[in-house]
């Protein structure tokens, strides 16, 4: 304000009364002008008010202002005051029309006709005098002052000065309205770039994300040509566009990758730098997007989270970009690349559950079937019916030596056939591959006509199926590999890991379940062994016990009866009487175990107590006790005195009589035919203590462990019987001899818990 009222004083001495008056009024208008620009901060109201004033101020009929566009060096016309149409929005470079010479020579200029001017623009207005002032502010011109007027109106050095004057107050003006205009849109900024936030976050589907991301930053950003490419995750050297607008989703056709080392998008990703691109026509680096013609500036920002690359997100535009945009699209790339981050851990987290649940479903499924076809079988229709590949099962034969001999093809399911059990064979031939596969790891073949790691034997058996595309899974149990999960395609396919994951978190499962059945069938199979094995040896100590003592026996009377016919009729017809008596007892005895190989329930029989019954037989009906009598009454007829005391209740479990019965039948026998014993004394107990057996004989005796008179080989087998039948009910016997001084066996088997 000193600087006008300087000048007004200066040019108060220089001028008549009319002029002084005109100079006044214009200094009291541009009093109340500066006071009415200085309250306007909009930047557009602000320019078009500072013109219609400067129109007012120095009595002129039109006028414009432009500002200065400093990247690309020409004034654009941001307002004007009473101009012919199209006017507005002009831009004009150095020397070109009023504001390009003022942009030129950085000077006012006056002109008492604007033809006069060496590039004029406005044909229809060349008779107007016209004033050209630059406005400055620090020094630097940031604006431009265009004022005409139509004859005769003529502009002096007053005016020229008037105006500069209003052109320092309108620079001030023009930088506050800048600096809120600036703090205006940050804080828009912020709240969008918030509100974006909020949208790229709402979700964790992938899929879902980087489409809104995309669409919030065109919406709210305006940047209308926006990609976002990530790592592609089968080479991290390569990036692949996975979501776009404008002229990435217009003009991009089909899949885009691009290297990591190209572009301008390459240096953002290398550099883990936002990279700024002003003009792109000047930048070497750029890569155009093919029929996109109109591209001015791009930016390029990595997207990091954790210290990790995943991608680029990448703004190009048909205006220019400024360093001022780049600190928003950073918010934006940071939050992106959370969110990507955040939805690549959920994604990882649903597959975990994913795989849980299958393993769940599959070891539930698997673990409740039989035999190897049953897994097989439930193993193809619960992992490979949900795929879109022919899947085989295939296990290997193995030799004594645990070598491969051939290959087996257990199972096949495919969409057109459904599921398969097979038993298709081919010799197993070692090649490339099973070095790999040995150690476990999964072998894919994109193409088995063009991979050199194929076997020609295999390329032949693909080439008949028609499927060129092979993926293998290795079988593993121990270490050792039992089998392949083998999936084909009939196209050349590239695998990847979402293809393959369902079948290799089942593969140990599978090959567990195979070689647990295959145990199970093994020790199955044992078990059958061992129970045949208990079985025969039960029936030889039942023969034994019976059969063969009773045939012993017949073979001794018939030993005798020439001697005693001769001796006496009546006692060679006694002998042959017994001779009957015990074949048909030892018919009976055998044909009582016969069926009692057949059925469980005793044979049929006579109740003529007359009648020949087995032993067995008998003491089922009977009791213990009665079928002790009948033997011990037996042995009488031979000789053989018996005394025999039982307590009264001797009712004892069957398993309990059946063995005392056998014991006490074994130690009688013994007495009679190599003891050579007169008197044999049998008592049986029954108390509180368990059950007791005691076989006393008067008999030769013997050395206990060493064989006297060839008895080791005719009583060793029936003594094993005797302690396997006390073993077997948790008893213990004991057998006490002497050379001349007999023999006894003594039994003691545990307490009946059904009798305490």
């Amino acid at each position: 304000m000193l600087l006008a009222a300087t000048a007004v004083r200066c040019m108060l001495h220089s001028m008549n009364s009319d002029g002084w008056e005109r100079v006044l009024r214009q200094q009291e208008s541009l009093h109340t002008i500066i006071e009415s620009i200085s309250s306007e901060l909009e930047l557009r109201p602000l320019l078009t008010r500072i013109v219609q004033h400067a129109c007012e101020l120095l009595e002129a009929d039109r006028g414009t202002i432009g500002l200065v566009d400093e990247t690309h060096n020409l004034i654009r016309t941001e307002a004007v005051y009473q101009m012919p149409p199209g006017e507005l929005g002009a831009e004009m470079p150095p020397g070109v029309g009023l504001a390009g010479h003022v942009l030129q020579t950085r000077q006012s200029v006056v002109y008492q006709q604007y033809g006069d001017l060496e590039q004029p623009t406005r044909a229809e207005l060349v008779t107007d005098a016209v004033i050209g002032l630059p406005i400055f502010w620090h020094g630097q011109m940031i604006g431009f002052f265009g004022i005409g007027a139509a004859s005769p109106r003529q502009f002096t050095g007053r005016d020229v000065e008037i105006l500069s004057q209003y052109a320092r107050h309108a620079a001030i003006a023009i930088a506050n309205a800048r600096l809120f205009a600036t703090e205006k849109r940050r804080a828009a900024r912020h709240l969008t770039v918030s509100h974006i936030g909020k949208l790229i976050t709402g979700t964790l589907d992938l899929n879902e994300l980087l489409p809104t991301a995309v669409a919030a930053m065109d919406k709210h950003l305006a940047y209308c040509n926006t990609a976002v490419l990530l790592v592609d995750a089968n080479d991290p050297e390569t990036l692949v566009l996975s979501a776009g607008s404008g002229i990435y989703a217009a003009e991009v056709p089909g899949v885009y990758c691009q290297s990591m080392h190209k572009g301008v998008i390459g240096v953002a990703a290398q550099t883990r730098q936002p990279v700024l691109v002003t003009d792109v026509s000047q930048e070497p680096r750029y890569i155009p997007i093919p029929g996109a013609t109109d591209i001015r500036s791009e930016v390029a920002l990595p997207l990091i989270a954790n210290n990790r690359l995943l991608g680029v997100l990448n703004v190009e535009t048909t205006t220019p970009l400024t360093a001022e945009d780049v600190p928003d699209l950073e918010i934006v790339a940071d939050q992106l690349a959370m969110a990507i981050a955040n939805a690549h851990l959920f994604n990882q987290m649903q597959q975990t559950l994913a795989e849980t649940q299958l393993l769940y479903e599959a070891s539930q499924r698997m673990g409740t079937v039989m035999d190897v076809d049953d897994v097989i079988q439930a193993y193809l229709e619960h992992v490979a019916a949900r795929g879109r590949y022919v899947c085989n099962v295939v296990l290997y034969e193995f030799d004594e030596m645990e070598r491969r001999t051939s290959v087996m093809v257990r199972g096949r399911w495919s969409s057109t056939d459904g599921l398969q059990l097979l038993h298709e064979q081919y010799a197993y031939t070692r090649d490339a591959l099973d070095p790999l596969l040995d150690a476990g790891q999964t072998v894919t073949i994109a193409n088995v006509y063009t991979d050199a790691r194929v076997s020609e034997e295999l390329r032949q058996i693909q080439q008949r199926s028609g499927r060129s595309a092979l993926a293998m899974i290795p079988l593993m149990v121990h270490s050792q590999r039992i089998g392949l999960v083998i999936l084909s395609y009939p196209l050349v396919y590239q695998w990847s890991a979402a293809d393959l994951w369902p079948y290799q978190v089942t593969a140990a499962q599978l090959a567990t379940a195979i070689h647990t059945r295959r145990q199970q069938f093994l020790l199955h199979q044992s078990d059958r062994e061992v129970a045949v094995l208990r079985e025969r040896q039960r029936l030889a100590r039942e023969l034994h016990d019976s059969v063969t003592q009773l045939i012993f026996s017949i073979t001794l009377i018939a030993q005798s009866i020439a001697p005693a016919w001769a001796r006496s009729q009546a006692e060679g017809e006694q002998r042959i009487n017994r001779l009957l008596e015990l074949s048909q007892g030892a018919l009976a005895e055998m044909r009582a175990l016969l069926f009692e190989l057949r059925s469980s329930e005793p044979p049929a029989s006579s109740t003529d107590a007359s009648s020949h019954l087995a032993g067995i037989v008998r003491l089922k009906r009977d009791g213990l006790m009665a079928a002790l009598k009948k033997h011990i009454a037996s042995l009488a007829q031979e000789g053989l005195h018996v005394q025999f005391q039982a307590s009264d209740d001797c009712h004892l479990p069957l398993d309990q009589e059946i063995a005392l019965y056998r014991i006490a039948q074994e130690a009688l026998n013994n007495a009679a035919k190599h003891a050579q014993a007169q008197q044999v004394h049998v008592e049986l107990t029954v108390g509180q203590d368990g059950v007791w057996l005691m076989v006393t004989d008067d008999g030769v005796g013997f050395e206990m462990g060493q064989p006297t008179n060839g008895r080791q080989a005719q009583t060793g087998f029936g003594l094993s019987n005797m302690r396997e039948r006390v073993e077997a009910l948790d008893g213990r016997l004991q057998i006490i001899s002497r050379p001349g001084k007999g023999t006894t066996v003594r039994v003691q088997l545990p307490p009946n818990s059904e009798r305490q």
